[in-house]
């Protein structure tokens, strides 16, 4: 009698941990903010930071790895008299590993991760005011390809944080705001509310 209320006991609690902490084996969508630096590897680049917004859905994350896609679009202002900056939308596919992943996140909630990313960007630059009759607005689009790491941070059963660095290769780009040099590669600091 004994061993048959101890295992009912023990079903009963692996049952409510269950409930406490759900699979996450669910489509999430998320909505993200932050800032996006571009053409850092071009001497005299005379691009600012500027603000990205992204937003999309990805994959159950029921195997320690998952699928993201998003779109979004970032903007950054230029130090050049000529141009008040540049403009793009971004639309990419990336693969996550979470090394530390285990189904049910509990009390730790803090998972690590490190991906690869590919898509497109179009992207054009403005023409200041005072020079709208000398210059001329310039657009252009091509691939882009990233890495970045982060962490996931756990709120409650279904809703997460994301802080994630990535570094792109746009090989694009590098003529918009009179950027002198071949491409926007850069930095976008990202971060993401997954519900």
């Amino acid at each position: 009698m004994r061993t048959v209320f101890l295992l009912l006991l023990i079903i009963a609690a692996a049952a409510s941990a269950q409930e406490v902490d759900p699979p996450r084996d669910s489509m999430d969508y998320f909505v993200g903010a932050g800032v996006w630096m571009p053409g850092l590897l071009n001497d005299g680049n005379k691009l600012e930071v500027g603000p990205v917004l992204m937003l999309g859905a990805e994959t159950p994350m029921s195997q320690g790895n998952q699928f993201r896609l998003a779109v979004g679009g970032g903007k950054c202002s230029s130090e050049r008299q000529h141009f008040d900056g540049i403009t793009s939308v971004m639309l990419n596919v990336a693969y996550r590993e979470y090394p530390f992943y285990r189904p049910y996140a509990g009390a730790r909630g803090l998972e690590p991760f490190f991906g690869f990313s590919a898509g497109g960007i179009v992207a054009w630059d403005s023409v200041a005011e005072n020079f709208a009759n000398v210059e001329e607005s310039t657009t252009t689009g091509g691939v882009i390809v990233g890495v970045h790491v982060g962490t996931r941070l756990k709120f409650n059963e279904n809703t997460f944080f994301d802080i994630t660095i990535g570094g792109d290769w746009v090989p694009v780009g590098g003529d918009l705001a009179g950027e002198a040099d071949s491409d926007l590669s850069g930095i976008k600091i990202l971060g993401s509310l997954i519900f």
